[in-house]
C-alpha cells in the first residue's frame, strides 16, 4: 500500500482548476532547501490503499484533476501507476505529477506506458540558484512536459507566469501545512513577520 504524507481535497495552487493533491512519503533526493522536508523522510506517512484514495477522490465535487507530489511519487511507482491508470480510465479528471527525476530517467527505468496516464509532468530536482519565480516549477532546470493535449495552449501562458501562490491547510486541527511553491525568500519574510 502507498505511504502518503498528506492529501488535500481543495487545492488551487498546484495545477489548473480545483485539484485533489496527494503528497507521497519518502524521497531519496537531497535538494537544498526542499519545500517539503518532512515528506523526504522514508519513515512516516500513513498507508492508504489505492481503492481508498480513489473513493476519497470520487467523493470530492467539482474537481478538475489530481496532482501527485511528495516526497517523491515515483519511489512508489507501482502504486502511483495503478492509481493514475484507475483515475484516467474511469473519470474525466486530469493528472499532474511533480517528480525530482527527469522524464528520460523514468522512461529508462519503467518504460513509457505510465506517460499515457499523465497530462502534465514537471520533472527535475529543485536547484535554489535557478529559482526564477515561475509559477508551476521551483527552478528553471525543471521541465514542464505536456504528455497529453489537454492543457497545452493554456499552460504555455502559465509556463512563463511569475505569479506564485500558496495556500495553507490545517491538519487535524493543529498542524499548519503549506501548499504550493513559495516565492524565493518567503520563509525569511515569514519568520521576520512572526517575530514582530
Amino acid at each position: 500500500m502507498p505511504k502518503i504524507q498528506n492529501f488535500s481535497e481543495e487545492v488551487y495552487v498546484l495545477g489548473p482548476g480545483k485539484r485533489f493533491v496527494i503528497w507521497y512519503q519518502g524521497c531519496l533526493k537531497n535538494c537544498k532547501h526542499c519545500v517539503n522536508q518532512e515528506g523526504r523522510l522514508l519513515e512516516g506517512g500513513k498507508e492508504y490503499s489505492n481503492k481508498e484514495l480513489y473513493e476519497i477522490i470520487l467523493n470530492e465535487k467539482n474537481l478538475t484533476g489530481i496532482t501527485l507530489s511528495g516526497g517523491e511519487p515515483f519511489l512508489q511507482f507501482n502504486d502511483v501507476f495503478n492509481l493514475i491508470k484507475m483515475i484516467k480510465e474511469n473519470t474525466n479528471l486530469d493528472v499532474m505529477v511533480y517528480t525530482g527525476y527527469k522524464l528520460e530517467e523514468l522512461i529508462k527505468k519503467y518504460g513509457n506506458e505510465f506517460c499515457k496516464y499523465i497530462d502534465i509532468l514537471i520533472d527535475g530536482e529543485y536547484v535554489e540558484e535557478l529559482d526564477n519565480g515561475e509559477e508551476l516549477r521551483g527552478s528553471s532546470n525543471q521541465t514542464i512536459h505536456f504528455l497529453s493535449n489537454k492543457y497545452q495552449e493554456a499552460m504555455l501562458k502559465l509556463k512563463k507566469s511569475k505569479k506564485r501562490e500558496i495556500q495553507f491547510d490545517i491538519l487535524e486541527g493543529e498542524t499548519v501545512f503549506m501548499i504550493g511553491i513559495p516565492p524565493k525568500g518567503f520563509y525569511e519574510k515569514l519568520l521576520r513577520e512572526l517575530v514582530k
